[in-house]
C-alpha cells in the first residue's frame, strides 16, 4: 500500500524525503471490480484526506509520519469496504445522511485499529480541542454528537471531550458514555471476527457490512435532540447506559404527545348540502324551472366522521398533504398517529393529528418504530364513535420496542382487527378511496393486509 521514496536538494546538502504513496487499485471487494485510481497529496489535516469510491480519486497524507500513516489507513479501509454511496434503508428513514456517515467513520476508524493501525496514539491534528470549544460555545449539541462518533477511538476524541469541558462540562459525561456504548457494540459484533462488519458483499443499495453502520447509526440518533423542539435538553448519561433498552417481544406504551391543533376544517368540508324537496326555506327557486324533482331545498348533512390510525415508521411515512387528502375525504374523523423509537423509554410515541375538524399545522415526524401497534389500536378504539368505520393504515409489519418482529405480537393485533371490525389498509391511497365509499354510504368490512393477513387468528376469523 505505499510507494517509493522521491529526493530534493537544496544547495549545501541532500536531504531525503521519504513520500509514501497510497495505492487503493490494489484492494478487492465482492461488490466491484478493480479499477485504477487517481492518489493525490494532500495534508495532515482534518477535512483534507478523501476517498471518492465513484470517481476512484482519493487524497491522503504521504509522510512518513505515524499520523500520515494512519490517515492513509483509514481512506484505504474506506475504499475496501464503504459503499458507493450513502444508504438510509426505508425503515430507519428518519436517520440523516449526517448521522449515517459518522456511524460510517466510527465502523472504519474501528476496522483500522483492528488491522493494526495505532489510531487511538496518532489519529489527531491538534485542532479538536478548538473544535469542542467552539461547538460548546455555540450550543450545538448534535454537531457535537456528531464529532463525537466520527473521533471515538481515536486520539482525536480526547482533545474534542477536552474542549468540551473547558465549555459546558455537564456535557462530557453523556459524551463520554456515548463513546462508551459504541465501543461496546463494536465489541459485541467482533466478538467472532470482523468479517461479517467488513463484508462487501451486495446488500439493497450498499453492502453487508453496512448493516452495522445502520446499528451504529440508530444508537447515534437516540442522543441527539429536536432543535426545532425549544427548550428540549440533551439526554443524561444514564439513559443511555444499557444501550439495547427496551424488552424484546413487547409492546411500548402509548405516550401520547400533547399537540396542537389550530386549524379549523372549513364548513364547505365538514358540512354537505344535498338538494331536496322537503324542507321550511325554499333556497333555489330557480329549481322549480330547472329540477324535475323541483328541489329547491337544502339539506345540509355532516361531513363524514370515523377513527384513522396511521403508521409514521420509516416505511409508512405521512406527509402534509397525505394527512388533508384524509380529512377532504372524512372531515369529521379523528385521525392519529403513532411511531416509537426503537429501545427508547420516555419519548412521546403517539399523536392525534386532527379531531373531529381540528387539525394541526404541520404532521410531526415518526421515530423511525413501529413498537406500540396494540396499543395505540387500544387507544384508538377508545375514541370510535357508535357506527363510525376504523381505519388502520399499515402494511401489517408490527414490532416489539425494539423494532424487531415477534409473531405473538402479529398475532395480538389481528385479533384485535377481527373482533372489531377494523378496515385495515395498506397506504394512504387505500385509505382515501375506503373513506369515499363510507361517505357514500358504503359499510367498510373488517380486512387485514400483509402479515396480519396471514396470522392464524385473522385465518381463523375468515373460516
Amino acid at each position: 500500500m505505499t510507494g517509493s521514496s522521491t529526493a530534493r536538494r537544496n544547495e549545501n546538502q541532500r536531504v531525503v524525503v521519504e513520500k509514501r504513496i497510497a495505492m487503493p487499485e490494489w484492494l478487492s471487494r465482492e461488490d466491484r471490480t478493480a479499477a485504477p485510481w487517481t492518489v493525490v497529496e494532500g495534508a495532515a489535516q482534518r477535512g483534507e484526506a478523501f476517498t471518492d469510491l465513484v470517481a476512484h480519486r482519493m487524497q491522503v497524507p504521504v509522510g512518513a509520519d505515524e499520523t500520515s500513516r494512519c490517515i492513509r489507513a483509514h481512506e484505504l479501509m474506506h475504499a475496501k469496504v464503504s459503499p458507493t454511496h450513502i444508504w438510509v434503508p426505508d425503515d430507519v428513514a428518519y436517520i440523516s445522511i449526517e448521522t449515517m456517515t459518522v456511524a460510517e467513520e466510527f465502523r472504519v476508524n474501528m476496522l483500522v485499529e483492528t488491522a493494526g493501525f495505532p489510531v487511538m496514539k496518532f489519529l489527531a491534528d491538534g485542532s479538536e480541542k478548538r473544535t469542542g470549544e467552539r461547538l460548546a460555545q455555540n450550543n450545538d449539541w448534535n454537531s457535537l454528537v456528531h464529532m463525537t462518533a466520527a473521533t471515538v477511538g481515536t486520539k482525536a476524541f480526547a482533545g474534542l471531550i477536552s474542549g468540551v469541558k473547558s465549555v459546558r462540562p455537564e456535557w462530557v459525561a453523556t459524551l463520554r458514555e456515548l463513546g462508551r456504548q459504541m465501543r461496546k457494540m463494536w465489541r459485541e459484533a467482533a466478538s467472532h471476527g470482523v468479517e461479517h462488519i467488513a463484508s462487501t458483499e451486495p446488500w439493497d443499495l450498499a453492502t453487508a457490512g453496512w448493516a452495522f453502520t445502520v446499528e451504529i447509526a440508530r444508537f447515534i440518533h437516540r442522543v441527539l435532540i429536536n432543535e426545532t423542539s425549544e427548550g428540549e435538553i440533551p439526554p443524561d448519561a444514564d439513559s443511555l447506559k444499557g444501550g439495547t433498552q427496551g424488552v424484546p417481544g413487547k409492546f411500548a406504551p402509548v405516550i401520547e404527545l400533547s399537540i396542537n391543533r389550530p386549524n379549523r376544517v372549513d364548513g364547505r368540508l365538514g358540512r354537505r348540502r344535498r338538494p331536496t324537496n322537503v324542507g321550511r326555506h325554499p333556497r333555489h327557486l330557480d329549481r322549480l324551472l330547472t329540477d324535475p324533482q323541483r328541489r329547491v331545498f337544502d339539506h345540509r348533512k355532516r361531513g363524514q366522521g370515523g377513527v384513522v390510525l396511521i403508521d409514521q415508521s420509516g416505511s409508512m411515512r405521512l406527509t402534509d398533504g397525505d394527512l388533508w387528502r384524509i380529512i377532504e375525504a372524512a372531515p369529521g374523523c379523528v385521525i392519529i398517529g403513532y411511531s416509537h423509537e426503537p429501545r427508547s423509554q420516555g419519548k412521546p410515541n403517539l399523536w392525534v393529528l386532527a379531531d373531529r375538524g381540528q387539525v394541526v399545522d404541520e404532521v410531526p415526524a415518526g421515530n423511525g418504530g413501529n413498537g406500540v401497534d396494540g396499543p395505540a389500536l387500544q387507544y384508538a378504539l377508545r375514541r370510535r364513535r357508535n357506527g363510525e368505520p376504523m381505519l388502520w393504515v399499515c402494511d401489517g409489519h408490527v414490532t416489539d420496542e425494539t423494532d424487531d418482529v415477534h409473531s405473538d405480537l402479529t398475532e395480538e393485533c389481528a385479533r384485535i382487527v377481527a373482533i372489531n371490525h377494523i378496515h385495515q389498509v395498506a397506504d394512504v391511497e387505500a385509505a382515501v378511496k375506503a373513506l369515499t365509499k363510507a361517505a357514500k354510504g358504503d359499510v367498510l368490512k373488517a380486512s387485514a393486509v400483509g402479515p396480519i393477513a396471514q396470522s392464524q387468528a385473522w385465518r381463523s376469523r375468515m373460516t
